[in-house]
């Protein structure tokens, strides 16, 4: 069984194919596999999912033409989100890196001046302290061999300095970052290293290039970016997000792939990294996508894959301050979540279902024990994929993505706002 899977984060939802890596999994061996629900959690049998939340408001934005990938929260009235425009000149695909903010729940949003207008790449991740201490991350430029790494002070962009991984890279990138304190800042990604070329055995073949992919983790200490060792995990893998609990409590999920494409947990403890087993889950597959929590309450979304031809289906796993367990979703639901934020009692999740035609949006919030449906559909838009969600200290949300219309077929950037 070949099963394309595509990682580059927000590049998931636009039709273009240069920031966009099909790697083939292969089909493991699918034994039985016990889930158990936390104290206090239903059983898949028993969740109960709630109507339909609705009251969420699609925002004006002051642009087109692009994808949003990322949000953060900077204090009670600051909410920013970022992206990428898109430009294909027919020979180039190009992206340049955009970010909009607004300063007050009811306010309107308006863009930032560019963090880099030279840089040709995404901008995946944002985090931040407050609104003078916020930080955009993304890809390698594969022209100036930078990653996008911008700090914000409150009235001016300043470009910092991310060491190369040493060797040739065909790409790299940064998915997740994390920053709730000043002068501390984690990201975290991934970089695909040539390790050989082999030539084609078909007469006039192109060579073949065999490329070996490695996590990053990266960490500013307020004054300079520092690689810090990740374990020793075999074959592919990457991390997609990074949330720090407290300076000794930090976690980093992602995946590893081919052959097994498994979920990928790593835990900081101030000293050094270390990769903790992570719950078991139903089906063939995993995926962690995004982590996100406070001290003894930590969420981690993503994607279970079923079966050979499924899809996917809503991978939720929760840390209790003692032990990892996977929590189940309600029967029925299927798509992939692909950010997660903590909200008053729980959590809330959103990404989309790619099962169907047309990309539909998927939410889901979890609190006190219950299930609860998003109502995040847009009238007139019935193409729509989210890929970033943050809440504010009462549980409401921001929520960010794109999504396609009849009069504008090309993806364009959504953020939604509500309660849910």
């Amino acid at each position: 069984m070949q099963r394309g899977r595509r990682w580059a984060a927000a590049a998931l939802v636009v039709s273009v194919t240069t920031a966009v890596t099909a790697v083939a999994a292969g089909a493991g061996a699918a034994g039985a596999v016990t889930v158990r629900a936390a104290a206090g959690e239903p059983s898949a049998g028993a969740a109960e999912t709630g109507s339909p939340a609705g009251g969420f408001v699609p925002a004006k934005l002051p642009l087109q033409g692009a994808v949003l990938s990322t949000g953060v929260r900077l204090d009670a009235h600051t909410t920013w989100a970022a992206g990428f425009r898109i430009a294909d000149d027919g020979q180039h695909t190009g992206f340049a890196p955009v970010v909009v903010a607004r300063d007050s729940p009811g306010g309107q949003w308006k863009e930032l001046p560019s963090p880099a207008p030279d840089f040709d790449g995404r901008a995946t991740a944002l985090a931040g302290s407050s609104p003078h201490d916020a930080w955009l991350l993304g890809d390698l430029d594969p022209r100036s061999g930078r990653f996008l790494a911008g700090h914000w002070n409150g009235t001016a962009w300043t470009a910092t300095e991310i060491e190369r991984p040493p060797g040739e890279l065909t790409t790299g990138y940064l998915l997740g970052a994390s920053a709730p304190r000043r002068g501390s800042a984690w990201a975290v990604g991934g970089a695909s290293v040539v390790t050989d070329r082999r030539p084609s055995p078909a007469p006039g073949g192109s060579t073949e290039v065999v490329t070996r992919t490695t996590g990053l983790i990266e960490h500013w200490d307020g004054a300079a970016w520092h690689r810090l060792e990740p374990p020793a995990i075999d074959g592919d893998w990457w991390l997609n997000s990074v949330t720090e609990i407290a300076p000794d409590d930090v976690w980093a999920v992602g995946n590893t792939s081919y052959p097994d494409d498994r979920p990928v947990l790593l835990h900081y403890d101030g000293r050094g990294w270390s990769r903790v087993d992570a719950p078991a889950f139903p089906g063939l597959y995993g995926e962690y996508q995004s982590v996100a929590g406070t001290p003894g309450d930590v969420w981690v979304v993503g994607r279970a894959v079923l079966a050979d031809k499924d899809r996917g289906h809503p991978l939720v796993a929760h840390y209790d301050g003692r032990t990892w367990t996977t929590v189940p979703v309600p029967e029925g639901v299927a798509g992939k979540l692909w950010s997660v934020t903590a909200v008053p009692g729980g959590m809330a999740a959103v990404g989309w279902d790619a099962s169907g035609e047309q990309d539909r949006p998927l939410g889901l919030r979890y609190t006190r024990g219950r299930w609860q449906t998003l109502d995040l559909s847009v009238p007139g838009c019935p193409t729509s994929s989210y890929q970033a969600v943050v809440s504010d200290p009462g549980g409401r949300l921001t929520v960010i993505g794109a999504g396609s219309t009849a009069k504008a077929p090309q993806y364009q950037p959504l953020l939604l706002t509500g309660r849910g």
